[in-house]
């Protein structure tokens, strides 16, 4: 009697290009996650621009004085090199 040989259903080529796909699907999905802005620095940013425009609104209606207006600015200011030290400053916090 003659043996048939067993055909492999699927074969090596196709199960390593399944692999490779899935592999690289990981690495863009924590690409992305990496590029991805800090939600406490977005969060800081944003509200230090509406500080800014109360602040700049307050100034021209002339409700507070040069003086307070400069500060009010320095504190924006402040605000926003602490949100960009937060994004790209040397440490890394774990995110979730």
């Amino acid at each position: 009697m003659s043996q048939k040989k067993y055909k492999k259903r699927h074969s090596q080529s196709s199960m390593n290009a399944k692999k490779l796909a899935v592999e690289e699907e990981i690495a863009d999905r924590k690409d992305r996650d990496r590029k991805r802005m800090d939600p406490l620095a977005r969060n800081l940013m944003l509200g230090d621009l509406v500080f800014l425009a109360i602040s700049q609104i307050l100034y021209e209606k002339q409700l507070v004085s040069t003086p307070i207006s400069n500060l009010m600015t320095l504190v924006g200011a402040a605000l926003f090199l602490l949100a960009l030290y937060i994004q790209f400053g040397g440490h890394r916090r774990p995110r979730l």
